[in-house]
């Protein structure tokens, strides 16, 4: 009994391997629509398979460029953004007149930021997504991808100006204002169209009460007072603070 149970395991697995292996010596044709649609069907494994072995045994193919493009696709879906990264690169520069050349930018820079940590950690990975979707938007401005690439540079600015807000905050807790200073005034200069612009001037203005400096704070209290923003409130009652002191 034992034996013909273990038979029987045996022939189901290699049922199952043999559905999800892809037969040896397809055209590349046939290759590509099979690997297309594991990968509308979300088999990301058998996808990549796929377009893999279309790119190494048919390099001559007219696919050649579809499958290098779907083989980062494939690696993307799948969250592997190190190898997403390498295959789209590889697209950019081993087929410069591709159709697919600005879906591969603006993928790479996507991929650079899925792959980058919280805010609170090193930002490398940030500012490598800025740089590309920023190259992405002065080479493709006719993209149909434009608008989805300025969201993306979007948030690659929110994150970064978040840890420097942060950071200026952390200092002006710990009483180093000058220190805070320096992060604040990058948040406000830097990434202008930040949500966090409102409150990185906030805690600037408070860091100049500080350092003696209250004509500077008054100016930028002021403005957030009569901006209307989240932080209106607080810039007045920061005002009275300063017009009782007088």
């Amino acid at each position: 009994m034992k034996a013909r149970t273990m038979i029987v395991v045996f022939l189901i697995i290699f049922v199952s391997c043999s559905k999800e292996s892809i037969n040896r010596g397809l055209a590349a044709d046939e290759l590509f629509a099979i690997s297309k649609e594991a990968l509308d069907n979300k088999k990301f494994g058998r996808a990549t398979e796929g377009f893999k072995r279309l790119v190494f045994e048919h390099p001559g193919s007219e696919l050649i460029d579809d499958a290098q493009f779907y083989l980062g696709e494939s690696y993307f879906y799948s969250k592997d953004y190190e190898n997403a990264s390498v295959e789209y690169k590889f697209l950019m520069q081993g087929f410069p007149e591709s159709p697919f050349l600005d879906d591969a930018n603006y993928k790479l820079a996507l991929t650079y930021f899925r792959a980058s940590p919280p805010y609170y950690l090193d930002q490398r990975r940030t500012q490598e997504a800025l740089r590309v979707v920023e190259r992405f938007l002065s080479r493709f401005p006719e993209s149909e991808l434009f608008a989805d690439a300025e969201d993306v540079k979007e948030e690659c600015l929110s994150k970064l100006s978040r840890k420097d807000l942060e950071n200026g905050k952390l200092y002006y807790k710990l009483g180093y204002y000058e220190s805070a200073e320096i992060y604040l005034l990058d948040v406000v200069e830097s990434y202008s169209s930040s949500s966090y612009v409102d409150e990185s001037h906030f805690t600037l203005a408070r860091c100049y009460v500080k350092l003696g400096r209250e004509e500077e704070a008054r100016e930028i209290l002021t403005a957030l007072s009569s901006n209307g923003g989240k932080f209106s409130e607080k810039a007045e009652k920061e005002l009275e603070k300063l017009s009782k002191k007088e």
